[in-house]
């Protein structure tokens, strides 16, 4: 009985192991052509970028995604691989961007930087939140949207949307009505500095603290100057983990409105985001060991072409009949709110720097 135990045991992990396997390889056939698309662009938007240099690569596979998604439209089994490029391969590029960068030259920021960050994500978030009270947008729609544009964008809003217990419809709302404006900061914010011009370290800090997603921090940052997406990167990083302190107070303040629902409550873990430690590590790799110039050139490489998929993701997610559907109130408000954080945070550079 003991041998036919465990012969049925051997075919129960075998069964389980071939499952495995089987999930995984279906999971890895949905993304492949979604990737495949946006690898595609990428190349495309590589190529014309060196052509078109003030332009660059960034913008223009967002405009070839844009111009896919709104004049072609995109069949059902692209969607799983551009948003899996989108989440994923957006973190890759930000590890790998690690490996270039050092702690000396992080701490050359200073802590002009943190105060900065820290000051500009608060006045973002009441200024947002009082400025959608006044347009009358009821709901979570203010909290969801004033964090949204003050620290990570769609990132922030889906993570808080569970805390404050948020309808899918509002998530969906505030979602677009800061998306629209991610796409804008791309285009136009490398333009500002060139016309402004402003020092490299300037920009970046400026891009890093001002604009809502990662994605379009990285790509605004990268197409000013290689220096200006270093810094760039390292100031997002630091906002982003303003997520942290700002939900677990919101969950505080939920749960003692409502009597400590259990619902309400938020585990640091969900919300601390994880790709943060590894690009921590990378840079870490880098200062001990000071990686030669033939490794870093690599991993940059590949990092700003994963960029360019991403930017191509964004494109391909732009979809004008939703971002119309919101309505002219939602978009007077997310313009409002990206051109205050805009001036607001340059204006405070300015004193600091």
């Amino acid at each position: 009985m003991e041998h036919v135990g465990n012969a049925n045991l051997q075919v129960s992990q075998t069964y389980e192991k071939r499952s495995f396997l089987l999930e995984h390889t279906q999971s890895l056939r949905n993304k492949l052509p979604g990737v495949a698309l946006v690898f595609i662009i990428g190349v495309l938007a590589n190529s014309l970028g060196k052509d078109f240099p003030l332009i660059g690569g960034a913008v223009i596979a967002i405009i070839i995604g844009i111009m896919i998604r709104n004049f072609l439209g995109i069949p059902t089994v692209f969607l799983e691989g551009i948003s899996y490029t989108l989440k994923m391969l957006l973190k890759t590029a930000i590890v790998l961007l690690g490996f270039g960068l050092s702690y000396a030259s992080i701490f050359q920021l200073g802590y002009e930087a943190i105060l900065l960050v820290v000051v500009a994500v608060l006045a973002g978030i009441l200024f947002t939140f009082l400025l959608a009270k006044l347009f009358k947008l009821s709901g979570n729609i203010p909290i969801l949207v004033s964090l949204g544009t003050a620290i990570c964008g769609a990132t922030a809003i889906v993570t808080s949307s569970p805390i404050v217990r948020a309808k899918e419809e509002e998530t969906a709302y505030a979602i677009n009505t800061i998306f629209a404006f991610n796409v804008l900061a791309v285009l136009f914010y490398p333009l500002i500095g060139q016309l402004f011009s402003m020092p490299d370290h300037i920009f970046g800090i400026w891009a890093g603290v001002a604009i809502h997603d990662t994605s379009s921090v990285v790509a605004a940052g990268y197409s000013y100057s290689n220096a200006a997406g270093d810094t760039s990167v390292i100031i997002k990083l630091i906002r982003t983990l303003m997520l942290v302190p700002v939900t677990l107070i919101l969950s505080i303040i939920i749960s003692i409105k409502s009597k400590g629902a259990a619902g309400s409550k938020v585990k640091i873990s969900k919300v601390f985001p994880i790709f943060i430690l590894f690009f921590a590590g990378a840079v870490a790799v880098n200062t001990i060991f000071s990686l030669p110039t033939s490794i870093t050139s690599i991993t940059d490489g590949v990092a700003k072409f994963l960029i360019l998929m991403v930017m191509a993701s964004v494109g391909l997610g732009t979809d004008f009949k939703k971002i119309k559907s919101v309505g002219l109130r939602p978009l007077f408000l997310g313009l409002l709110s990206s051109v205050m954080m805009g001036l607001l945070t340059l204006t405070i550079i300015q004193l600091l720097y």
